[in-house]
């Protein structure tokens, strides 16, 4: 996912030379970007810190996927500072040496961003899988799917009927009463359901769209013409 970036990314960096340079990577309605940030830290040249305000406001409109970060005239290898923060957030960083822009990988123990920028694999990586993976994380299981043919809903099926989500344990509500973790299933240029979504709070939705990357977005104004049916499951 990076690769595509490299250019912008470099670019940043020679920028910020000899400051360390930070940025984002970040997955907004279904697209991957790599946003520049401005590095706050007392001694730049030693370390990054973002700036707050500038952060919390992409985590508002992003799902971010990954730390981007260099270190200037030095090896990418993680510090102790980097681990630490890596775990913390839960993000993957991405460290690059400069001017050799040799990349390092750091995984945090556990990741919290693997539910945001899947790439779209029918049967594997979709919308029913990433709903079920969130909801998961919200101790709430659905037991495995029964499999599904490709563009069921050209084919007068239709596997999110109440009748096949009851053997599933979600029982229907009204939209009206909808909850947070609550499932949406949609109908998007169909005549049965085609897709489905976890609804998060206050207009937000997690789902894994066709040819898109999986991430947080808006009902409003364009899915919230497509809803078919809300299930709730037990937790």
């Amino acid at each position: 996912m990076i690769e595509k970036f490299l250019f912008e990314i470099e670019k940043h960096f020679l920028d910020e030379y000899p400051k360390e340079a930070c940025g984002v990577l970040v997955v907004k309605k279904g697209k991957d970007y790599w946003i520049p940030c401005k590095n706050v830290a007392e001694n730049p040249e030693e370390t990054f810190i973002f700036d707050s305000k500038e952060y919390l406001k992409i985590s508002r409109t992003s799902d971010i996927i990954g730390i981007v970060h260099n270190h200037p005239d030095a090896s990418s290898t993680a510090s102790q500072y980097d681990i630490n923060n890596c775990n913390t957030l839960g993000i993957p960083f991405f460290i690059f040496s400069y001017p050799e822009m040799d990349l390092n990988i750091l995984q945090p123990v556990k990741n919290r961003a693997d539910l945001y920028g899947r790439e779209y694999i029918f049967g594997e990586k979709d919308c029913f899988e990433a709903m079920r993976d969130y909801l998961k994380t919200k101790n709430i299981t659905i037991p495995p799917r029964i499999p599904f043919e490709d563009n069921w809903f050209d084919k007068d099926l239709d596997y999110f009927s109440p009748d096949v989500v009851k053997e599933w344990g979600g029982q229907e509500v009204s939209i009206k009463d909808i909850q947070e973790n609550d499932v949406i299933t949609f109908s998007v240029h169909s005549k049965v359901a085609n897709h489905c979504g976890v609804y998060l709070r206050n207009d937000i939705f997690y789902h894994h769209a066709v040819q898109r990357l999986s991430c947080r977005e808006n009902l409003y104004p364009f899915w919230v013409k497509f809803i078919d049916r809300v299930y709730r499951y037990a937790t």
